[in-house]
């Protein structure tokens, strides 16, 4: 069974509103105790349903008697970023509605001291699940004006945004300050090395960029090509 935040304050409501005529001083909600939990939003690289349909998908938690406790809704497309949305420092799970059933398809934890996080789903077809990745922003020192690169492959990534060529190793994430032209534009190469150490590029583009906003650089694996670049522009950084 599934049951929503407003539901479970319909039911407990009454008793607090008995319980605030009594004592209203130890009632009242502090702000401190209004803004417990984190904010979260997703990065989705591509949807398990695929194509252009949306994956309608709820973020909540298992109750002690078993139930969900829903946070937020959200709608998973390829390469999109979703709202921020506040959940609790437990165990949340990235769940689909079915009826009086639901299925979970990845989970999370967010650290009590981690204010916003973003987290990167990647698909996983065969098992039909997704693949959560936590990022801390504030660790990373990745802010607005700067672009993150996070390598899925298990094969070392040369990457340059009109600076100096950087080495991104398998499962790291570099962060790095982004200069642009007059125009607000710059460019973005991306390579590596194959078994004959021969160089192989899989990304030259011109992108845009400002201080408004950050990018998302992911290199996922390829059959074709050995490894690809999705290129995201998160928006509103702060909400």
């Amino acid at each position: 069974m599934i049951r929503s935040y407003s539901a479970v304050f319909s039911l407990i409501f009454p008793a607090i509103l008995a319980f605030s005529q009594s004592s209203k001083a130890q009632t009242e909600t502090t702000p401190a105790e209004r803004k417990e939990g984190s904010k979260v939003r997703i990065v989705c690289v591509q949807n398990l349903g695929g194509g252009k349909k949306a994956d309608k998908l709820t973020l909540a938690k298992k109750s002690k008697d078993d139930e969900w406790i829903e946070f937020g809704d959200i709608e998973l497309r390829a390469s999109t970023i979703t709202n921020w949305v506040r959940v609790p420092n437990e165990e949340i799970h990235v769940i689909r509605k079915g009826g009086e059933n639901a299925v979970s398809l990845g989970s999370f934890t967010i650290p009590p001291k981690v204010n916003r996080a973003v987290l990167i789903l990647i698909p996983n077809p065969k098992e039909k699940i997704y693949r959560v990745h936590l990022i801390d922003p504030a660790k990373l020192e990745f802010r607005n004006g700067k672009a993150l690169v996070v390598n899925y492959t298990k094969i070392p990534a040369m990457v340059n945004m009109g600076q100096k060529t950087k080495i991104v190793t398998p499962g790291q994430e570099y962060v790095e300050d982004i200069k642009t032209d007059k125009d607000g534009m710059f460019r973005m190469l991306i390579a590596y090395k194959d078994k004959e150490d021969k160089v192989i590029p899989c990304y030259d583009r011109a992108l845009s960029a400002d201080d408004k906003t950050r990018k998302f650089i992911l290199l996922l694996p390829d059959s074709r090509i050995g490894m690809q670049a999705i290129s995201l522009t998160e928006f509103d950084t702060t909400d």
